[in-house]
Order: structure tokens, then sequence, then C-alpha cells
């Protein structure tokens, strides 16, 4: 008697539910497997800015130079991995710059420095007093570039030219920011087309209420320098709600805007560089910002010697100390 043939296993069916999670979570290992090895890749392929390694600078008081330095001419070496670039908020209405920023990042300690210069800040070209604003109006960037590296004994790497519009942009993009706004704001000027109307206290900001509080100054004691210091604070919160998981499908429409709003000199390559080394970098321990110490002297601000040559040592751009006579401060 033959054996009789074993039943024939039936398939086990798989359902569409199943067979669809399968697909995304082949999708997702991909796309992950993408992303790591593109940021790997950005970690090797990816070189750091060409920037040169000293910097010459006039001695404008010889005699004073110490005996290291004795010549005609001061030399200082930069710091490697240690980078500048120029913030300008775009012109008041007048053709004058209406905010102007010195960022300074570290990519080997990942922190960043962001120093606020006030716009009344007195500075001297071609023999000329004028306020600090107006070398935007004067010579453009380029002089601006110019007058802040003679200032303060720092080269100026980059620059980015922001029109104040971004803040609106960027700002409704993300949903609003929350903010603390240090006092009640009201100030108009039609021709200006600038109406602010912003209470005190703790709120989320939606776009324009933020650029009426970054352009605020009127109601102020000591007008720009406490302004300065309201927009330094809002750019950092405007950074640290910007750079989250959350907003993460938002960096798109974000970088769009900054392509149309934002005119700068630094190539795509290192703007992406820049961008790998921030990754991982807590901005509310790792970014100091400051104003530069002054005095208001009507109709200007005179800065105070000892006190910025202390700040510009601090930042750690160059590997010596930069002595007094470097800076080129006008009284």
């Amino acid at each position: 008697m033959s054996a009789r043939p074993s039943p024939r296993k039936r398939k086990k069916k798989v359902s569409p539910l199943r067979r669809l999670f399968g697909l995304l979570y082949a999708l997702v290992f991909t796309v992950s497997l993408v992303i790591v090895a593109a940021f790997a890749a950005s970690k090797f392929l990816i070189r750091p800015p060409e920037v040169d390694s000293q910097v010459v600078f006039p001695a404008v008081n010889p005699t004073h130079i110490p005996e290291q330095h004795a010549s005609t001419q001061l030399v200082l070496h930069r710091t490697p991995g240690v980078y500048t670039c120029l913030i300008l908020g775009a012109d008041d209405g007048n053709g004058n710059a209406d905010t102007i920023m010195l960022g300074v990042f570290d990519t080997t300690d990942k922190s960043a420095a962001l120093i606020s210069i006030p716009r009344d800040t007195l500075v001297e070209t071609d023999g000329r007093e004028h306020k600090i604003n107006a070398a935007y109006g004067l010579g453009g960037v380029e002089l601006v570039k110019e007058t802040v590296s003679k200032m303060l004994a720092v080269p100026v790497d980059f620059h980015v030219m922001v029109d104040l519009d971004a803040f609106v942009a960027v700002v409704e993009e993300l949903g609003g920011v929350w903010f603390d706004v240090p006092m009640d704001m009201d100030y108009e000027d039609p021709t200006q087309d600038l109406y602010i109307h912003v209470k005190a206290g703790y709120q989320q900001l939606n776009g324009e209420d933020a650029m009426g509080v970054v352009r605020f100054r009127y109601g102020y004691v000591a007008q720009d320098l406490e302004r300065v210091n309201t927009q330094r604070n809002f750019l950092a919160a405007l950074a640290s709600q910007t750079l989250t998981a959350a907003n993460l499908p938002k960096l798109p429409a974000l970088m769009g805007i900054l392509h149309d709003y934002v005119e700068s000199d630094m190539p795509l390559d290192d703007m992406v560089y820049f961008a790998t080394q921030a990754v991982g970098m807590d901005m509310t321990a790792n970014l100091t910002s400051i104003t530069l110490p002054g005095e208001w002297i009507s109709p200007y601000i005179q800065l105070e010697d000892e006190a910025v040559l202390e700040l510009v040592n601090s930042l750690g751009i160059y590997q010596e100390q930069v002595p007094m006579d470097a800076l080129n401060i006008c009284h």
C-alpha cells in the first residue's frame, strides 16, 4: 500500500497592511541610510573655509607695541577653526544700516559669540566723523566691513546682509516666536510705513510684531544701547526655536526665504560646512551675546577702549593678545 502524499502547506497570505508597513520600513531605512551617508561624506568631503593664517595691521603708535611686535606693522596669527561674519540689517529708510553685528564661530570647541555694534557708534572715514551705520550709505557693505575691521582689529571673513522682511517671513513660517518683550512698544513713522504696537511680556510674536520689536528704539532710555540688547535676545530666541526636530520639515521653506531675502559673499560649500559643525551645538550654553561697551555722548556712542580691548581678546580670534595700539577707536 503506497504512502499517502503529505498535505501541501498552504502559503500564508500577507495582509495589505503588513505589506504597507514593510514598504514604509524599507523606505525609512533607505532614506536614513542616505542621510547618514551624506552627513558622513560631508565630514570628509566638505573642507573648512580657507582664510589667511595671519593678519597685518599698521601700528597706530609703534612706540607702544610690545617688543615682539616692534615694527611699523603688527602681525597677528589666526586661531585655526575660528571664523568671523559681519551681519547687517537692511537700511533704515535713510540709506543707513539698521543693524550691525559681528558673529564669531569657533568650530573646534563649538562656541559662538554675537557682538552688537550700536549704530550710533562714532567712527571716522577719510578724516570725516560719522555714526557707523552711515558707513553703509557712504560705501556699502565693503566700507562697513573695513570700518569694523579697523576699529576692532579683527578680520571679517564673510558678510550676511538681511532684509528686515526676512524676520516677518521666517517668523510666519515657524508659526510665531515666543519672546519676552521688555516694555510696551508704541511708535509710528508713516514715512517708513512703520507702525509698532506691542505690549510688554512673554508672548508669541507674529512676523509683523517681531519686526517691530527688533526695530523699536525710541522708548528706551539709552535708545540704541538697549535696542541692540533686545535684538540680540530676539535672535537667540529665534535660533533656539528654529533649530528643533519639530521644524525639520520646514527647512526647505526656510532655505527658500533665506535665498530670497539674504545677500552674502559666503560660498554655498562654506555654509554647508558651518551647518555641519553646528550640529549638536547647545545654543543656550555656547552662544555668548554682548554689546560693544560704550557711553552715550550726544550725538554719538563713544566706545570704552579698555573694555573693548578686553572683549576683542576674549573672542579667541588670534593666538596672541591684541595690543591697544591695534584698535582704531574714535573719540
